[in-house]
């Protein structure tokens, strides 16, 4: 059985996709399509951008999603399940027939124009990511913030040593101090907390954002990212997007969640992010990725990069 997979850490900026998206066939009539929806030209825009949350990249982003997902439904058929992680999600709604995707290019527009409201106020909290860290270490972590009078929490497990934090942003050099004291490998930090209460009102500006559009039940059930719950009504998969902002990621319950189903292939679709390297050492993993020469991976034509052939874990090894 196959799934797909939209991961959705950092969209893509030009110079990893602009020849993909004007020379792909598939990304081609997408792209017409989101322009006639959207109203306007996206390329000239998402070329000029050096933002990789900006709007135009988001555009770029979910135009390359959806020319990826097409190629391999026309060779492969649909898969039999779906799952994604933060911005992946639009796709992966328009994938599993919840959304149209005239409406998933709108909607991308109105959750875009939520988070830019919301992140142009300074809310005191990043998110970090760490990398050689064991679950039992991330309350220490979390307690020698507080101890400091800061403010810490788990935001996602993506494996038992790749996690991200939530903290204080005037106690993100502490963190890191201590992520390296113990052996750890601070990564990355997003300038917002991510996958929070705390972001209850960006949560609300979401759901108003979004309330006009019409969802339909799944085609393909979808595996919800925090918890691994199998869901395909239509309300459920609204409230999954609209929640994504609050709730935390635990994909380690994902992974043994599609094994368990049956899954023992899965295509990771999009931009090339960590999910590709959270699955190979569990699944038979195909990756549909636009960046291929820039990752150095071989690209047939025009295509989309392809990597496929990985052996899937023996099932004692199930679970990161």
């Amino acid at each position: 059985m196959s799934a797909v997979l939209f991961g959705g850490t950092v969209p893509p900026l030009h110079a990893k996709t602009g020849d993909f998206l004007e020379t792909d066939p598939y990304a081609r009539a997408r792209l017409e399509e989101a322009e006639e929806v959207l109203g306007s030209g996206i390329l000239p825009r998402f070329a000029r951008t050096s933002e990789s949350y900006s709007r135009e990249a988001r555009q770029a982003y979910l135009v390359t999603c959806a020319a990826l997902a097409d190629r391999i439904r026309s060779e492969e058929g649909d898969a039999r399940l779906c799952t994604a992680a933060s911005i992946g999600h639009l796709p992966a709604l328009h994938y599993v027939g919840a959304l149209s995707f005239a409406d998933m290019m709108r909607m991308g527009e109105a959750v875009a124009a939520s988070e830019e409201v919301w992140n142009a106020a300074d809310h005191g909290r990043v998110s970090h990511f760490v990398y050689r860290v064991g679950r039992d270490r991330l309350e220490e972590l979390r307690a020698r913030v507080e101890s400091e009078g800061g403010w810490a929490e788990v935001a996602g497990h993506f494996s038992d040593t790749i996690h991200l934090l939530n903290v204080s942003a005037e106690h993100l050099p502490l963190l890191e101090r201590e992520v390296r004291a113990g052996g750890g490998v601070s990564v990355l930090t997003f300038p917002q907390a991510e996958h929070s209460p705390s972001n209850a009102g960006l949560r609300d500006r979401t759901a108003e954002g979004t309330a006009a559009f019409r969802f339909r039940d799944a085609g393909v059930p979808f595996v919800r990212g925090s918890d691994g719950v199998l869901v395909d009504r239509a309300e459920d998969l609204r409230d999954t997007l609209v929640q994504d902002c609050v709730t935390p990621v635990d994909f380690p319950l994902v992974v043994g969640r599609l094994r368990e189903l049956g899954v023992r292939r899965v295509h990771v679709i999009g931009p090339g992010n960590l999910f590709e390297r959270l699955t190979r050492d569990h699944f038979d993993v195909t990756v549909l990725a636009p960046d291929g020469r820039a990752r150095g991976l071989t690209t047939a034509g025009a295509g989309p990069a392809r990597v496929g052939g990985r052996s899937a874990a023996s099932p004692e090894r199930s679970r990161t």
